[in-house]
């Protein structure tokens, strides 16, 4: 995370203030800017789905579903190209989870970002000290939605225009999926079904960004809730030592137990908010890069190899952001550990006591094999790793 604070040197991720509202709500609307293209809107509490970009987007999932059998019972004899089918049809599951999740079950969406919303307006949040906690949280939310934003629109531009280089240059008729609408080698038929999986390159971009976006934006509020429990702490641990009157040092203790509990609350509502995608996400992107090395060792098939990237970078990108929340959940522990609890009031050591018993049970976002986090990603190509090996004996 420290490399990506240094980022903060160039404009492009500085943000234009330092206010943490601020940046979330800046953020909101640029996440919702590219939903614009797609006709939906996460954030707005009444929208009309009746626009052409979001019909059209929908008619694209249910032609692109028929086109992916249909595809796949042409091509039955070759290996290479339903090899092409099934991984694209792996990617097609996660963008269905995406559309569950940020779509369909929208209201959750907007249940969490009001809980966001109305935390910037408590009265602790507006004290110093709790400010500059959320400084480094913000930025950082800032910088990885910056990020997320360039990176996926980059990659996916690589996706749906570098076959078409690379044909023209071999004069070879490369598509960039695994589907297709005409099955032909003439040039109508190879620009009828490039335009199709252009289409759907398009809307799998900014899905995919503003999924991904919201996922950090989320995330990272909550890191900002930790952060601004540890600097009260702090706050707290020096009026004991100082011995401050009662009184203040029983109002310092409510407000870290205030945002404590806002914050396990809305831990629960991260986690009931992304069960289902984490679930279907990393399950699919997981049997590609399973199917796609398995295709590149058996008959090497070395398209599976960008297929493998594409779906590794997603994952970790996932566990990344999950091994942060819990490096900050650790970090709670540790002062929460040194904490002398003893030295506060009698009547508040009842509290603290409970409130030292919650953090050692942190609530934290969960996938297939567990907690999300790095631990996660290495268990998922371990086993990975292992099935190959098995393959490469049967091969010798």
């Amino acid at each position: 995370m420290d490399i990506l604070e240094g980022l903060k040197r160039y404009r492009l991720f500085q943000p234009a203030v330092d206010d943490a509202e601020v940046i979330y709500r800046n953020a909101v609307v640029r996440i919702d800017s590219h939903n614009a293209f797609m006709g939906i809107n996460m954030f707005r509490k009444k929208i009309n789905f009746c626009n052409f970009p979001f019909l059209w987007g929908i008619f694209t999932l249910f032609f692109f579903t028929y086109l992916m059998i249909e595809t796949a019972y042409w091509y039955r004899q070759e290996i290479e190209k339903v090899l092409m089918t099934v991984t694209t049809f792996g990617f097609s599951i996660q963008m269905s989870s995406k559309i569950y999740t940020f779509i369909l079950t929208r209201k959750r969406i907007l249940e969490v970002n009001q809980m966001n919303l109305d935390y910037f307006q408590l009265d602790v949040v507006k004290s110093t000290s709790v400010k500059k906690a959320l400084q480094r949280s913000s930025s950082l939310t800032h910088i990885l939605v910056t990020i997320s934003l360039f990176t996926y629109h980059i990659l996916a531009g690589i996706v749906a225009t570098g076959p078409m280089v690379l044909g023209l240059a071999t004069s070879n008729k490369l598509l960039p999926l695994g589907v297709e609408v005409l099955h032909s080698d003439s040039w109508i038929a190879y620009f009828v079904n490039y335009l199709m999986q252009f289409n759907l390159c398009y809307y799998g971009a900014f899905l995919t960004t503003t999924s991904e976006a919201a996922y950090i934006l989320f995330v990272l509020t909550a890191t900002g809730h930790i952060d601004a429990i540890i600097g009260l702490l702090d706050e707290l641990q020096d009026m004991t030592k100082k011995r401050v009157d009662e009184a203040k040092v029983s109002e310092q203790l409510f407000k870290v137990l205030q945002i404590h509990q806002y914050h396990q609350h809305y831990m629960r509502k991260i986690v009931d908010l992304f069960q289902v995608y984490f679930l279907l996400a990393i399950a699919s992107l997981y049997s590609c890069v399973t199917i796609s090395l398995a295709s590149f060792v058996l008959i090497n098939w070395y398209i599976g190899m960008v297929v493998v990237f594409f779906a590794s970078f997603q994952i970790f990108f996932m566990c990344f952001l999950g091994t942060h929340l819990q490096m900050k959940n650790d970090q709670l522990m540790t002062v929460v550990g040194s904490f002398a609890w003893f030295a506060l009031p009698v009547r508040d050591q009842k509290q603290a006591i409970l409130f030292l018993a919650a953090t050692q049970r942190p609530i934290s976002p969960t996938a297939v094999l567990g907690i999300l986090n790095v631990e996660t990603f290495l268990k998922i190509y371990k086993s990975v790793y292992s099935m190959l090996m098995v393959l490469l004996r049967v091969k010798v």
